[in-house]
């Protein structure tokens, strides 16, 4: 794997995970809450109706958690031990959108047509409209985009440029902006 994806998986690994710098979710989704049933209950069917998704571990519990109006599906195989789990995230409307097994992307069909560098600075563009919790973009930068399974992360880097002095915003194939952070430069 070339290096610049073991850094991009690095970072996706550890923004799904933790929490950013400086980042929110959106508010008010425009359509009710799922239960944690009722995402385990996506997931299964889904399995059940497509064969390119990661099949169940024989054993396993599983957690859920909204954040923003995406939500977070973990399976952890029985017995538990490190990396032995699958995330999945799902859209508002609990359609799969990425897929991780351990510390890998998994792949698989992805939702939607794909998305071009313009179309994601303009769903960028229109969320800044609507959502003022949102970064205003640089004075002048630069824009990086980079694909980690179905996910896209649309990088804004300050110009002149300084390490760490960045925002990423997390876009889902279906144009959904999931997440957004901004790094403190050091």
């Amino acid at each position: 794997m070339p290096n610049h994806l073991i850094y991009v998986l690095i970072v996706v690994t550890i923004a799904m995970w933790m929490p950013p710098v400086f980042a929110g979710p959106e508010q008010g989704c425009g359509v009710p809450e799922l239960s944690a049933d009722q995402i385990h209950a996506i997931v299964v069917k889904a399995r059940a109706a497509r064969e390119d998704l990661a099949p169940a571990f024989r054993e396993y519990d599983y957690t859920s958690r909204r954040e923003g109006c995406h939500y977070i599906y973990i399976e952890y195989g029985l017995p538990h031990a490190p990396e032995y789990n699958q995330m999945f995230r799902l859209n508002r409307d609990g359609v799969i959108v990425n897929l991780q097994s351990g510390a890998q992307v998994v792949e698989f069909q992805c939702p939607g047509k794909g998305l071009a560098e313009a179309e994601l600075a303009e769903i960028v563009r229109q969320n800044r409209v609507r959502r003022e919790e949102l970064p205003a973009p640089f004075s002048e930068y630069r824009v990086h985009v980079e694909k980690v399974g179905c996910l896209y992360l649309y990088f804004e880097h300050n110009v002149p440029k300084r390490r760490g002095d960045y925002q990423v915003f997390t876009i889902d194939p279906l144009g959904e902006l999931m997440d957004f952070s901004r790094s403190q430069p050091y």
